[in-house]
């Protein structure tokens, strides 16, 4: 092989390992292989519980794929319309109007944009698949670099979805006003935020799902999940 049939060989496994990693939500779950479905059954038991239930929670343990396995796969399903053929979850037919918080503004960012989106400079890497992800539509936060206050996203049926970026410092006022169709709070929020976010899917029968560890123990929130499960 001479010098110009090696730089095309490596130009064509560069452009493979992009195109892959555009591409992160397609091999999640797979059928067969060492991260083979079967083996996530709480995952699966999380997603398929939102056929009944308009609210839900993932409460395990640190590092399980609670936030990307469970909240942003899902609300990528959501988002883009892209659901497996395995999915027995709920199912939105159109474009949703999502919102998605964290604790801090700069968690979210670091967190669940991230997780969505990719890295700040290599935007399209993340659960959301890079064809997916209208950049030019997203809009940017102020007061914080490299984060967005909302982000866009191609749903099959030819439209848009649009998933807006909050936090729980900013109170349950910032929460106000909005009809949603899928809220995802991803580490424990505040009480009164999730009862905010309640009114929120009320008018649309959205969904609500939080996903975290119990750091701070049987808050009102816990309690509340824990004694509709019989745990308590």
């Amino acid at each position: 092989m001479n010098r110009r049939d090696r730089l095309e060989y490596l130009a064509l496994l560069e452009e493979r390992a992009r195109r892959k990693a555009r591409r992160k939500f397609f091999d999640l779950f797979p059928d067969e292989g060492p991260l083979r479905r079967e083996l996530y059954k709480k995952h699966l038991e999380f997603f398929r519980a939102g056929a009944e239930h308009d609210e839900r929670c993932f409460m395990a343990g640190n590092r399980v794929g609670k936030t990307e396995s469970g909240g942003g796969y899902e609300t990528v399903c959501h988002a883009t319309g892209l659901y497996p053929e395995w999915w027995e979850g709920h199912r939105f037919e159109r474009p949703i109007k999502g919102l998605l918080s964290g604790d801090t503004g700069i968690t979210t960012r670091d967190i669940i944009q991230k997780k969505l989106c990719g890295d700040w400079d290599d935007l399209g890497t993340g659960l959301i698949p890079g064809d997916n992800l209208i950049i030019e539509q997203c809009t940017r936060k102020q007061g914080i670099p490299e984060a967005y206050e909302s982000i866009a996203v191609k749903h099959v049926s030819g439209g848009v979805s649009t998933l807006k970026l909050r936090s729980y410092e900013q109170g349950r006022k910032i929460f106000q006003g909005t009809e949603e169709d899928w809220i995802w709070f991803d580490e424990e929020c505040p009480l009164d935020v999730y009862e905010e976010a309640l009114i929120r899917t009320m008018t649309t029968h959205g969904l609500t799902v939080l996903t975290f560890t119990p750091l701070s123990g049987l808050t009102e929130l816990v309690v509340s999940f824990l004694e509709s499960v019989g745990e308590l």
